[in-house]
């Protein structure tokens, strides 16, 4: 029996909902660096510490077609930055990444406006 290579899950959680979802429909899977792989943070190299999640060559086809979505990235609305967001990352930038508060009351705004 081989194993097939149908996942790199770039986060602890990814790992845990493709295992879970591929448990659930019955598809026996493996997950290469599993204790390794969360230990070494950093510069993720492959099959040193980052982890992968195998399945047998019979069962490819439907974990692949089960996981198709957790490997599409999540489509976010951000809305374009304002003159006062640009001038703050431009600061930040320039101050080698030191933080720069923004305004609070204009986050508050966008917590409500998303409600």
């Amino acid at each position: 029996m081989a194993l097939v290579r149908v996942f790199s899950p770039l986060t602890e959680s990814e790992v845990i909902v493709a295992t879970a979802l591929l448990e659930a429909h019955e598809i026996p899977a493996f997950v290469h660096n599993r204790g390794i792989g969360s230990v070494l943070p950093g510069v993720q190299i492959n099959a040193y510490n980052t982890q992968s999640i195998l399945v047998p060559e019979e069962n490819v086809a439907d974990a692949v077609e089960l996981l198709a979505e957790l490997k599409q990235p999540a489509s976010e609305a951000t809305a374009p930055l304002s003159a006062s967001d640009k001038v703050r990352v431009l600061l930040e930038g320039l101050l080698c990444g030191w933080f720069v508060p923004g305004s609070r009351s204009r986050s508050n705004a966008r917590e409500t406006d998303g409600d």
